[in-house]
């Protein structure tokens, strides 16, 4: 009796430290304990479907095998597990600008998380109200003002009144005159500009030391029985600057200096409708979840700003996004499955070579999936990036496994 005691707490044992190697015959048991012996395999069985299903939430993989029907202990997992894939659906969302999510089932997580939608929602808006502020400002700079010939000495705006055949100038006000001082060949390359475009026109005027948006208004009118040309030159450089600096935050990603979501699905949707061919990529980091547990938030972001730099250098025609917190999407074009496999192949390997100061056996891996689409492709937008995410992830596990084997290895 002593020994069956000790069978059964052998086997308790094993199910929890050694599952794999746990067993139990209960023929060899005695009478009065083999009731109790099914019941503690019965009992078993639940909680290595728990452990499991635990094991990979804690993964983050949510297509978990749903919990066995009567099994109790696992009960609040599945619960868990309903309630992150509803979370999951609702960042996707709000990736794509649905800033009405909000999540009412996890305590003060969220808190944090209604209010870091409410400021995105925020900051969207206000970026908005700032583009169009500066839209109608530029626009109503690039407007001429045919009765300031009048007033030639009394407006800011840059005046000069040429001769029609020789380009003299007849008289200029003073902002006009200390823009001369500066740039000596500024009227000559400012008339022949507006000669080639037209009257009324905004000219890039290439200087020495930076570029200049420029209104130019330019009319004819007799000066003291001359004829002349009279120019009008609103310099809107520092809107222009300040517009196209609102328009690359719009569709740049802060951290990597890539294009963002917003971008990269713009850009793909247009291939489509121009019936591109290209390759989609589709890249994961691997491990990034045990970086930022590990040893900070900062090595992560690090893991992501290195995986972005070699990304960013697969070709000088590829547009290359970070589309997710670990997730990049490259467009290449006129490339082939074999052609963009071979590249990420090298990436792959020249981010393992990076050194990881915190962990010296540690080593930057990614997985990624490719979808190649041609003239007579069909597919959507959702249709391809889902193709490339189905082959991302089975590289993920092609990864996993190679790891788990090498580990093993070297024990």
């Amino acid at each position: 009796m002593e020994n069956a005691i000790q069978s059964l707490f052998n086997y308790l044992r094993d199910i929890l430290y050694d599952p794999d190697n746990a067993s139990l015959d209960i023929d060899d048991l005695p009478d009065e304990l083999k009731e109790l012996a099914g019941g503690i395999v019965f009992f078993s069985s639940f909680v290595l479907e728990t452990k499991k299903i635990a094991l990979s939430l804690s993964r983050g993989d949510l297509e978990v095998t749903p919990v066995s029907k009567g099994n109790e202990i696992a009960a609040p997992l599945k619960s868990l597990h309903a309630s992150l894939r509803h979370l999951t659906w609702q960042a996707q969302r709000i990736a794509q600008g649905d800033y009405n999510q909000r999540v009412a089932f996890m305590g003060d997580f969220s808190k944090a998380f209604n209010s870091m939608v409410e400021q995105l929602a925020e900051r969207e808006q206000r970026l908005e109200e700032k583009v169009i502020q500066i839209e109608e400002k530029s626009a109503a700079l690039e407007q001429g003002n045919q009765f300031f010939s009048a007033l030639i000495h009394y407006v800011p705006n840059e005046m000069f009144v040429v001769n029609s055949t020789s380009g003299e100038i007849l008289m200029c006000n003073e902002s006009a005159s200390e823009k001369i001082k500066h740039y000596e060949s500024y009227l000559k390359d400012v008339i022949a500009l507006t000669r080639e475009n037209g009257n009324d026109v905004e000219i890039s005027y290439n200087s020495y030391d930076n570029t200049l948006y420029l209104q130019v208004n330019k009319f004819s009118l007799d000066w003291y029985n001359e004829k002349a040309e009279i120019y009008i030159i609103d310099d809107v450089t520092e809107t222009r600057n300040e517009l196209a600096d609102l328009e690359a935050h719009a569709f740049t990603d802060t951290m990597t200096n890539l294009s963002n979501r917003a971008y990269g699905m713009a850009a793909l949707n247009i291939w489509i409708k121009e019936k591109k061919k290209f390759a989609l990529i589709f890249v994961d980091l691997d491990s990034l979840k045990y970086l930022n547990d590990s040893f900070g938030h900062a090595e992560g972001d690090l893991f992501i700003t290195r995986t972005a730099y070699e990304l960013a250098k697969f070709s000088h025609d590829t547009i290359t996004c970070r589309i997710g917190g670990d997730e990049f999407m490259l467009l290449a074009p006129d490339v082939g499955f074999d052609a963009a496999n071979k590249k990420m192949i090298e990436i792959s390997k020249i981010l393992k070579t990076y050194r990881h100061d915190c962990d010296k056996d540690f080593r930057y891996s990614i997985s990624y999936g490719i979808a190649v689409v041609d003239e007579n492709s069909k597919l959507g937008a959702s249709d391809i990036l889902h193709v490339a995410d189905l082959r991302m992830y089975d590289h993920k596990q092609y990864n996993k496994r190679k790891n788990q084997m090498s580990a093993r290895s070297k024990k």
